[in-house]
């Protein structure tokens, strides 16, 4: 699945619109936004995702709902962000785990307020209230910055500078 990236200092429904435009021909792609503010398309059967870190906005585009983050991983992390990880979550990369969270919440739609307290990720696997979740995560590396993706298959990331 292609992650679109740039390094432009650009609004994020301009970024969309331009992806929409150029790469799916979309003339005049129009939004709303879902019950927690997650931004759809209007009449046009894709799904799309965003995220922003350090300069760089990521986003995808899917035919089924679909879940991004993007952090950049050389920023000193929080000691409170650390002090509320699991033992075994404490083991994993904390970027790693905190994008497949976000990811997976909002590919979920849902808020982190809401979802992160019942989400782990121990083992390589992400558990919402103790149970696996139902969908795949994918995850790449680059310039400095992890990615995660949430999709309903398994798919694997390819990164395109736009």
């Amino acid at each position: 699945m292609v992650v679109y990236f740039t390094d432009e200092q650009t609004e994020s429904r301009a970024f969309v619109t331009r992806i929409l435009k150029e790469v799916y021909r979309l003339p005049a792609p129009q939004f709303l936004r879902g019950e927690h503010g997650k931004p759809r398309l209007v009449g046009a059967p894709l799904c799309f995702n965003l995220s922003h870190t350090h300069g760089r906005t990521f986003a995808v585009f899917s035919a089924q709902d679909v879940g991004l983050d993007a952090e950049w991983c050389a920023r000193p992390l929080p000691k409170a962000c650390l002090t509320r990880l699991t033992a075994a979550e404490r083991q994993e990369n904390f970027f790693r785990l905190w994008t497949a969270k976000e990811a997976y919440i909002k590919y979920r739609g849902g808020t982190l307020a809401t979802m992160l307290p019942a989400l782990r990720f121990e083992g390589g696997r992400l558990t919402e209230g103790g149970m696996p979740v139902d969908a795949h995560l994918a995850f790449a590396e680059a310039d400095g910055f992890c990615i995660a993706l949430c999709t309903p298959a398994p798919a694997v990331i390819e990164l395109k500078r736009i």
